[in-house]
């Protein structure tokens, strides 16, 4: 059913604080309405929707399917006694409404995820597998290079309960899982495979956003973007590492109201048909990094969204 994650709406108190941030970040700011929607660099699709409000909160997620998927997400909708309201934001875009198990609300469209257009990063050379002949990886020019990220490839929400959001998602939105930890973390990908996670929860006394994260070229842009950061007093919050959930290089960075953004790339990729795929039901610390430069501070996993 659901196949796509398409962008993010977020309240924030500032809206310019926000902007000077994502900017920075590597994402494309412009207004819409009332709103300031971000994109990524030659990707016409919205990411982020950031919306004036008096506090930082995880407004909604925007999620993709096709024609039967919405048939049937409205058909498992129903079946589990959830209404489909009216638009509860004032957003330029159609689709349905409706609010998960602990009520944060949620958008699903007919819609692809949209391409980059970007031209795609140098070739790697493996041991065994030297793809890259006579043509150089890293020049002159490179010293000049930045973060520019190509897609918001997925978000992390906090949830009161893990098992409960599990089989919401799962069940009645067609989500699968590849691996999780006990009931404190689990990661869920697309009803026709791809990214490892699209969506993924973690345990809080409350709902809220962990992080959003943003495929980039490579591992140079992962830290030339958080190096960008922080030289301008934002806050690395963990990495550069490599997470196993999901197999992909990361580093996070704390945003203006204590969530976190992320840097990724090299994630695992899980056809639709499974291919054997056994998701792996672990501890968090198993889950959570191969490497990293330093460990986990103690706030990485906390929960700074106020509730309602």
């Amino acid at each position: 059913m659901i196949h796509s994650l398409l962008h993010v709406g977020m309240t924030v108190p500032d809206l310019e604080i926000g902007r000077a941030f994502y900017e920075l970040f590597g994402l494309e700011a412009r207004a819409c309405g009332n709103d300031l929607v971000l994109r990524c660099p030659e990707r016409a699709q919205d990411q982020i929707r950031l919306i004036q409000g008096p506090k930082k909160r995880l407004s909604y997620v925007s999620l993709g399917t096709d024609e039967a998927g919405m048939q049937a997400v409205k058909s498992q909708l129903e079946r589990a006694g959830v209404v489909i309201v009216a638009a509860p934001f004032r957003v330029p875009f159609g689709g349905i409404w409706f609010q998960d198990p602990h009520g944060d609300w949620l958008n699903v469209q007919i819609e692809e995820a949209a391409p980059s257009l970007m031209a795609a990063p140098p070739e790697l050379n493996v041991p065994g597998r030297y793809r890259r002949i006579g043509t150089r990886a890293c020049d002159i020019e490179s010293m000049q290079k930045r973060a520019r990220p190509r897609r918001l490839g997925h978000l992390i929400k906090f949830s009161p309960d893990v098992d409960r959001s599990v089989d919401f998602y799962m069940q009645v939105l067609g989500l699968r899982m590849s691996d999780r930890a006990q009931d404190i973390l689990a990661f869920l990908r697309g009803a026709k495979g791809g990214d490892h996670h699209l969506l993924a929860f973690a345990k809080s006394t409350h709902t809220g956003l962990h992080h959003l994260s943003f495929e980039v070229g490579d591992f140079d842009e992962i830290e030339i973007g958080a190096q960008t950061m922080v030289r301008a007093g934002y806050k690395s919050a963990f990495g550069p590492g490599r997470h196993v959930g999901g197999s992909n290089y990361f580093h996070y960075i704390r945003d203006p109201w204590n969530s976190l953004v992320e840097y990724f790339w090299d994630i695992d990729i899980i056809p639709e048909d499974d291919s054997g795929w056994v998701p792996l039901n672990v501890t968090p610390d198993e889950l959570t990094a191969v490497w990293a430069s330093e460990p986990p501070p103690p706030e990485f996993p906390m929960n700074f969204e106020l509730p309602d």
